[in-house]
């Protein structure tokens, strides 16, 4: 189905290449930087990290959001897959607002917003005041995440500017594979060793430093230029 939507819209994409534009503009894949030279950067070094984390916690709670209601708060199991799945719907919707509202707000708007939603979503996970709680945190979590991903890899360029643009893109792909694997396996060992309730302590840990490490590549920038 990719494939056939692929062909159909070919024409659009290659709108985007017509002579007329080239001339104005530049395009990012036309930058032979070495990736040796683009690991010396620090701010994309940064981006890898914003990556990495992102996509921890995004996956790591997904994984893990069923067997904390379960086995260790009690919830009902098909309460519980509800819950789980009321993520993945909030997430769903909120990308899809994310879209709608975008050029309006600005990629630094949706970022930080949706960081300080996550905080609180994670916060009230941790609280667990109630069962119906656990619903809305995890709802919470799941619609503020959403721009994240879309808007930090559409500010790529802004943070670590035209010539290393491409090979960063590139590189924060791996990151994400990375963070999917590394941070759901570290909330899955110690879970093992400490308790369950040790995901959303770690998933609030994950957005707190994700928020402070991007206003540190966003602030990395500005300085140098």
């Amino acid at each position: 189905l990719l494939a056939v939507l692929f062909l159909i819209t070919l024409p659009i994409w290659n709108r985007y290449n017509s002579p007329t534009i080239l001339e104005h503009e530049k395009q990012l894949t036309e930058y032979k930087t070495p990736i040796r030279e683009t690991l010396k950067q620090t701010q994309v070094w940064l981006s890898l990290i914003l990556f990495f984390l992102y996509v921890g916690g995004e996956i790591g709670l997904g994984t893990w959001a069923y067997t904390l209601l379960t086995e260790s708060r009690g919830v009902d199991p098909f309460l519980a897959g509800f819950f789980a799945g009321s993520y993945w719907f909030t997430f769903t919707i909120g990308r899809i607002l994310a879209g709608l509202v975008a050029k309006r707000t600005g990629n630094n708007k949706l970022v930080k917003g949706g960081l300080i939603g996550a905080i609180f979503g994670a916060t009230l996970l941790i609280w667990n005041p109630s069962e119906i709680a656990n619903v809305i945190a995890v709802a919470l979590i799941g619609i503020s995440i959403a721009p994240i991903f879309p808007a930090m890899m559409s500010g790529t360029r802004s943070r670590v500017g035209d010539q290393f643009t491409a090979n960063t893109i590139g590189m924060q792909m791996a990151a994400t594979g990375f963070g999917g694997v590394g941070i759901s396996a570290l909330m899955g060992v110690m879970a093992r060793r400490i308790s369950l309730e040790v995901i959303p302590v770690i998933l609030i840990l994950v957005y707190v430093s994700l928020l402070g490490f991007y206003i540190l590549a966003t602030r990395e920038r500005v300085i140098k230029q």
